[in-house]
């Protein structure tokens, strides 16, 4: 691409010259024109009319060019601070360089991660920045969803946990892990006839799926699916108090 080339060498020309001034050169192309935005730091230099003289001198070394390589460069010239300026206010025309731009010379690091930030969305009032917003909603709401389920089914599980551990404790047997809890149900109650082998059966199930849904196993559950396990949660807590109360009665 010779117009690549010149802009090139343009940059090794001032390179050497103005390195403490020129903080950034890239090209930007279109159907109809292709110019090198310079970008010079206004902060080095002591007054105006001395980045008045850098100017004149870069469009000398532009002339130069175009003469030994046969290729004009448009030369359009930014002071830092202007820019900074026109990036903070939005400027439709400063993020279309920065969008179509391509890094030619940024020694400091100024034109590349700005460039960056652009295409990732970064750049609040740009229309990647939009598009990221408009990705970002639906991903939010999925983790709405899952941090309500997580909540969810967790304290359907807990119920079920707490209450059966209830019973034990009344018995004299320490609380056990929830992963536990139906298991001694099953030992302590169901083998001596004092509780119907479902329970257990109700109280694993909703550990396991609490897990599941932890370990995203389960990603989404069905409104029925949902009702299914609120019923089997209410009906293990009443079973629970039940035995309670038989249990606290013939100690008496």
């Amino acid at each position: 691409m010779p117009k690549l080339e010149a802009v090139k060498h343009f940059s090794e020309e001032i390179a050497a010259r103005y390195k403490e001034i020129v903080k950034a050169v890239w090209l930007v192309t279109d159907k109809e024109s292709h110019t090198a935005i310079v970008l010079l730091d206004d902060t080095n230099v002591q007054d105006k009319m001395s980045l008045d003289i850098v100017k004149g001198e870069l469009t000398l070394t532009a002339k130069k060019i175009e003469k030994e390589k046969g290729v004009g460069l448009e030369l359009v010239f930014y002071a830092l601070t202007d820019y900074w300026g026109l990036i903070r206010h939005g400027s439709p025309v400063t993020f279309s360089e920065i969008r179509e731009g391509i890094p030619i010379y940024d020694p400091s690091g100024f034109f590349t991660p700005i460039k960056k930030l652009l295409e990732q969305g970064r750049i609040p009032g740009t229309k990647e920045a939009m598009k990221s917003l408009l990705e970002e909603a639906p991903l939010r709401l999925l983790r709405i969803e899952r941090m309500h389920l997580l909540r969810v089914v967790d304290e359907l599980a807990s119920a079920a946990v707490d209450s059966g551990q209830a019973v034990l404790m009344l018995i004299g047997v320490s609380p056990p892990v929830p992963r536990e809890v139906g298991e001694k149900l099953r030992t302590h109650f169901v083998d001596k006839n004092l509780l119907e082998s479902e329970y257990p059966k109700y109280c694993d199930t909703l550990i396991k799926f609490s897990k599941d849904v932890e370990h995203k196993k389960v990603e989404h559950v069905s409104g029925e699916e949902i009702d299914e396990l609120l019923d089997m949660s209410v009906r293990f807590v009443e079973r629970m108090e039940k035995l309670m109360r038989k249990l606290l009665k013939e100690q008496k």
